[in-house]
């Protein structure tokens, strides 16, 4: 199972990750976060090293940036975590788009 967490680097979005890391080891966790004032790429310190995980520092409002994320990890999920309102309506359409064409 790959799953994609926008918004990974704040609060919510790495204690999800590192539930989800711990609680399902074979996962894979791709975070994409802008790292703006809510997301601090030190709180993901803990998993950085496990091979499961990959940190991208994206923009999901860059939708060239996120197909090519798309196209390289094939997410089974979508958990969108990000604070900003204007990046949840961004990130929703950018992920209908992209499974339509599945």
């Amino acid at each position: 199972m790959n799953i994609f967490v926008t918004g990974g680097a704040g609060f919510i979005g790495s204690n999800f990750i590192f539930h989800m890391l711990n609680k399902y080891p074979d996962y894979r966790i791709v975070c994409l976060d802008k790292l703006t004032y809510a997301g601090n790429l030190s709180t993901l310190a803990p998993v950085m090293d496990n091979p499961n995980f990959r940190f991208s520092k994206t923009d999901i409002c860059d939708r060239a940036a996120v197909y090519k994320l798309f196209e390289e990890e094939h997410p089974d999920i979508v958990q969108e975590l990000t604070m900003l309102a204007n990046a949840h309506k961004a990130s929703l359409k950018i992920a209908k788009s992209i499974f339509d064409q599945k």
